[in-house]
């Protein structure tokens, strides 16, 4: 399956499943996994992650059903170093936090 076809079977999972974004958070490979079926190395994950990322940032993946302040609030510094690093200042950004 190709990283695409993975970004959007991921969005897709997320959209339906909003309260999943927590879990990708704290263990993107393993949520990742699960929501695939698939096994994924750490050059996939960071390209998926990233995809990820970008559909949260620009606004083309839906997150209604959650809410992100709360997550993005919650944070704090366990995201710095991770392959999620970016998505806090993302998720502050769609609320005009800097």
């Amino acid at each position: 399956m190709d990283i695409q076809t993975i970004i959007a079977q991921v969005s897709a999972a997320l959209a339906d499943a909003p309260e999943k974004l927590q879990e990708l958070i704290s263990d993107p490979k393993g949520t990742i996994e699960e929501l695939t079926g698939l096994e994924i190395g750490e050059a996939d994950l960071s390209q998926i992650v990233d995809g990820v990322k970008n559909g949260i940032a620009d606004g083309s993946l839906d997150l209604g059903g959650i809410d992100l302040g709360s997550i993005a609030g919650n944070l704090g510094g366990m995201l710095e170093n991770g392959p999620l690093g970016g998505i806090a200042d993302s998720l502050g950004g769609l609320f005009g936090k800097k």
